[in-house]
């Protein structure tokens, strides 16, 4: 484990609890034993695939999810703000529990109290406790992953749907054949010299990543973290950004981060979890501040949707379009029945196990 990132004043806590032995072991998950037919496809034995629920709403959307998923990762973990004591004694230990900052107070539009504002310390804490990955992928429970897509993705490097990434092509497309046809960018925030939280007007007008206004959760409060940044990497970040001083925001729905970068990428997180910095504006700023130079950030397609259908065929619309459409959000998997309660739908279990099935003949390549 290398040198801390950060000045030797502040040492995050999986700098604190570092082993000191020198070999590395990871800890068993109760993942690895939710497949249990014989496996075929190795691409991600050695990612860990942390899913995150921002609200306790676990039964069909963690049941139905592993059943999709774990053929894929044997290593996944799931996080959530509280226990699945509801599900009996049984399930107690199907996830771990971190319920920083997790109250959720929708009252006051000047200060919206979202559930998941601080979801990145979920993240921060199921990085400290499983070491030892070649990589972490992030995502909550309501992101659809392509898994033939993903598989193309170099495990080695960032992936983000970063301003400035490389893209990843679709193998039986040529290069400039879909014609710059990607998912939406994150946003690049204006000077946060500038008193951009003198306009705010709430969030149900200024939704965050236009402005970074929020004066509790904004570009005030993440600079605090970011001028503890060390200079090399707020000089690394500001070569993305023609020598200015920038944050980065958007959408914290799909992230992988290299395990070879693991320690520097916690270290600069735990300096925006000192401070009440939004998710969306940490994650993303981070991975930018961390990356070494001359080094790519993978292009994600994520797409962010609010408008039905939220489900498998969202994804084939798209590709009748000629995009991709490597992770989504939001899925549901489930619908609110006549009475108005939300019901799981197993049949999205299947639909999305064929899904991939048709994402690998489209990209060309083998799910095994």
């Amino acid at each position: 484990m290398g040198p801390s990132a950060v000045s030797s004043k502040f040492a995050a806590p999986h700098r604190q609890l570092a082993p000191t032995t020198s070999t590395c072991q990871r800890k068993p998950l109760h993942s690895q034993s939710s497949y249990d037919k014989p496996r075929t496809y190795h691409h991600f034995d050695n990612v860990l695939l942390i899913v995150f629920f921002s609200h306790a709403r676990y039964g069909a959307n963690l049941d139905y999810y592993k059943e999709v998923y774990s053929e894929y990762f044997p290593n996944m973990v799931f996080i959530g703000p509280a226990s699945r004591e509801d599900a009996g004694f049984s399930h107690s230990y199907d996830l771990m529990v971190d319920s920083y900052q997790s109250d959720e107070d929708l009252s006051d539009p000047n200060f919206y109290k979202m559930a998941g504002r601080m979801a990145h310390h979920m993240l921060y804490t199921a990085m400290k406790e499983h070491n030892c990955y070649d990589g972490y992928l992030w995502a909550p429970f309501d992101t659809l992953l392509n898994i033939p897509r993903l598989q193309l993705f170099d495990q080695t490097k960032f992936w983000y749907y970063s301003p400035w990434g490389k893209f990843v092509p679709n193998p039986q497309v040529k290069a400039d054949e879909n014609g710059g046809k990607h998912a939406p960018p994150a946003r690049i925030s204006p000077d946060p010299a500038l008193n951009v939280t003198a306009s705010w007007q709430g969030w149900a007008k200024d939704w965050w990543y236009i402005q970074n206004s929020d004066p509790h959760v904004g570009s005030v409060v993440c600079m605090e973290a970011f001028n503890k940044v060390p200079e090399a990497m707020r000089s690394r970040m500001a070569s993305f950004t023609n020598g200015k001083t920038r944050l980065v925001g958007g959408s914290a729905d799909t992230v992988y981060i290299p395990g070879r970068h693991r320690d520097n990428f916690m270290d600069i997180l735990a300096l925006f979890l000192e401070t009440n910095c939004f998710l969306e504006i940490a994650v993303p700023t981070t991975i930018h501040l961390v990356v070494p130079p001359n080094e790519d950030i993978l292009y994600l397609d994520h797409w962010w949707i609010w408008e039905p259908p939220f489900n498998a065929t969202y994804v084939r619309q798209r590709w009748e379009e000629g995009y991709e459409v490597d992770t989504f959000h939001t899925f549901h998997w489930g619908e609110k029945d006549e009475s108005g309660v939300w019901r799981g739908n197993h049949d999205h279990v299947a639909d999305i196990q064929h899904l991939q099935k048709e994402s690998a003949m489209r990209q060309g390549i083998h799910l095994d």
